[in-house]
């Protein structure tokens, strides 16, 4: 039987209604037609036996984490073709993972195509209004730049446009693509914001104990949000001050994500000054936290619309204040200093495929200096070893001593020290290392409700600017090697973080299945970049295994984008895609504070 969390936000609704501000027009190039000729091909995860063996993986085409047992038919097509692929299987489909038409391309802005599949050659029907027609997602061999995802699949934690296909043995897919279009870039100078743009706050968080998600506030007039809450918006120019405010009916037992939200496109440069007080006391908010602001779909408005502000809690992400709880008042005071929209700078380029703004590094690389790596995790009852910058990471002077350990929960929902080795290592120049943790021993109903980690992650303090790259990284969990696609993560803009499996990130791919509980892991990577090298490094990584290397989850915001999906064996696209476009949260290398059961 397939383990899968329940959805946190079950009752919440994402209106398709845009609403508010209509921004100034921004000068764009017209958009080209696209004449490109494209891979066509089905990606697709499933199990040939049960028990979740993930005995069936098609990636891309070559791709070496594919099973050697799947004959795959695949195609190239330009606009106007009609093409069809498929995949068949020696044996009995037992439970579909995932499966998708896919597309390579890179540039394109818009896209129509139409679908069919067929099922051993039995039609079936695909509900193209279950979510987005197209996408860009990271599959296989290819980056969420080049592979094209089309609405008609499955996906048990995202977006299903079909029945959960199951007990076959072929799959096909025949597409027409209509017309493309390249993606139109922003022409001219950035210049300054003369409109006037929405203001509210963003919230989710607990009525009653429990994790019951009882109070949330998506956007103005959305359908998600609760009944029991007054909401007072507002609208800003450059150089005014508002305040926007949230009062609860009863009150807030704990908050799981708050944020004050600009609603404006094509902001390249923005300064604001954000204050808060909760039940009319002041808060204190520490701006350095993270970013200033940055784009992230919020209720109604997608990831090009909705700008977050710093001043928020998010329980996954940055916290730019103590967790606010027992308040029944929430206000922010915004006055948006200046803000430009348009061409994206230099300095933002990097982000501009993923409509955030670049952040500042932690300072500048020495090449010839050391740095420190360590291995992070957190399983599903949220047992954990934090990033070292994060809160009860290394420097935490108020929680000392938990960045040295495993940490549990007792029955009480008190921190308690579990049974483990970790062993970090100091990269000294370029070469290969290795990060671990032995003897772990976790409780007997850790992973009794979900079979795989919330969070696999390589940390460093290493600035990230870009002159140095971790690369041939393998991971092996007790004693056998995974398969994984890690990424840089986008949430941690000073540093140089690796993640290999987080749920709540869509932009991190599936990895290869893994036993558990889990007793052993090992992280081995490739450090380059530096001015001179490390003879005594460890100089053969770990073999990659055959397994899932398909990126489904967290960046909806299709998770992200951390893809729209990326997760572990079992990664909860469904979740990140209610937690990441109705409520907005942003997945982070931070632990939960509260014991969930969920």
């Amino acid at each position: 039987m397939k383990k899968v969390w329940k959805k946190l936000l079950s009752m919440a609704v994402v209106s398709a209604l845009a609403l508010g501000l209509v921004p100034p027009t921004i000068a764009r190039a017209e958009a080209e037609d696209w004449t490109g000729e494209a891979e066509v091909y089905i990606g697709f995860g499933g199990d040939k036996a049960e028990e979740n063996d993930w005995g069936f993986q098609y990636n891309s085409p070559e791709n070496e984490g594919n099973s050697g047992d799947i004959v795959a038919t695949t195609a190239t097509a330009k606009v106007g073709d009609t093409v069809t692929v498929s995949l068949e299987f020696p044996s009995e489909v037992v439970n579909t993972w995932w499966v998708a038409p896919v597309i390579v391309a890179s540039g394109i802005g818009e896209m129509d195509a139409t679908v069919t599949c067929k099922i051993d050659d039995q039609d079936v029907t695909i509900n193209s209004e279950a979510g987005d027609l197209w996408w860009y997602e990271a599959t296989g061999d290819y980056d969420e730049t080049q592979s094209v995802r089309l609405a008609g699949g499955w996906n048990e934690w995202g977006t299903q446009y079909i029945d959960e296909p199951s007990g076959f043995k072929k799959i096909e897919y025949t597409i027409t693509i209509n017309g493309a279009k390249a993606a139109a870039a922003n022409a001219g100078p950035a210049s300054d914001f003369e409109g006037e743009a929405d203001l509210y706050i963003g919230f989710g968080g607990d009525k009653a104990e429990e994790n019951d998600w009882g109070f949330q506030y998506n956007s103005p007039e959305n359908e998600g949000n609760t009944a029991d809450i007054t909401a007072t918006n507002g609208k800003l120019k450059v150089g005014d001050t508002a305040t926007v405010t949230l009062e609860f009916a009863s009150e807030v037992v704990n908050t799981w994500w708050v944020a004050p939200v600009l609603v404006a496109e094509g902001v390249s440069e923005l300064d604001a000054t954000v204050t808060c007080k909760i039940d009319d006391q002041e808060v204190e908010i520490d701006p350095s936290a993270g970013d200033a602001w940055w784009y992230e779909a919020t209720g109604d408005y997608d990831e090009t619309q909705a700008v977050r502000l710093a001043g928020g809690w998010n329980e996954w992400g940055t916290q730019y204040m103590a967790e606010p709880s027992g308040f029944k008042k929430i206000e922010y005071t915004v006055t948006l200093n200046s803000m430009k929209v348009g061409a994206a700078t230099a300095t933002d380029a990097d982000a501009e495929a993923t409509d955030e703004p670049a952040a500042a590094p932690a300072g500048e690389v020495d090449k010839n200096g050391t740095y420190n790596a360590y291995i992070g995790i957190q399983t599903p009852k949220f047992s954990f070893r934090n990033a070292w910058y994060d809160a009860y990471g290394k420097d935490d002077a108020e929680n000392p001593g938990f960045f040295d350990r495993i940490t549990g929960w007792d029955a009480n929902n008190e921190a308690v020290e579990l049974p483990g080795t970790i062993t970090d290592t100091v990269i000294a120049g370029n070469g290969t290392y290795e990060v671990s943790i032995t003897g772990m021993e976790f409780p007997e109903d850790e992973f009794k409700d979900q079979e795989y980690m919330n969070l696999i992650f390589l940390d460093t303090d290493i600035p990230n600017t870009g002159d140095i790259t971790i690369s041939d990284m393998s991971l092996s969990v007790n004693g056998s090697s995974v398969s994984i696609t890690p990424v840089i993560s986008p949430d941690s803009p000073d540093y140089l973080v690796m993640l290999i499996q987080n749920i709540w990130n869509e932009e991190v791919a599936t990895i290869g299945y893994y036993p558990v509980p889990v007793t052993d892991m090992k992280i081995t990577f490739t450090v380059s970049g530096f001015d001179y090298d490390n003879e005594t490094a460890v100089t053969e990584a770990a073999t990659e295994a055959e397994g899932a290397t398909e990126a489904e989850a967290a960046t909806e915001a299709e998770v992200t984008e951390a893809a729209e999906g990326g997760l572990g064996t079992g990664a909860i696209v469904g979740i990140v895609a209610a937690i990441l476009a109705v409520a907005g949260i942003g997945a982070g290398v931070v632990v939960s504070k509260k014991k969930k059961d969920k």
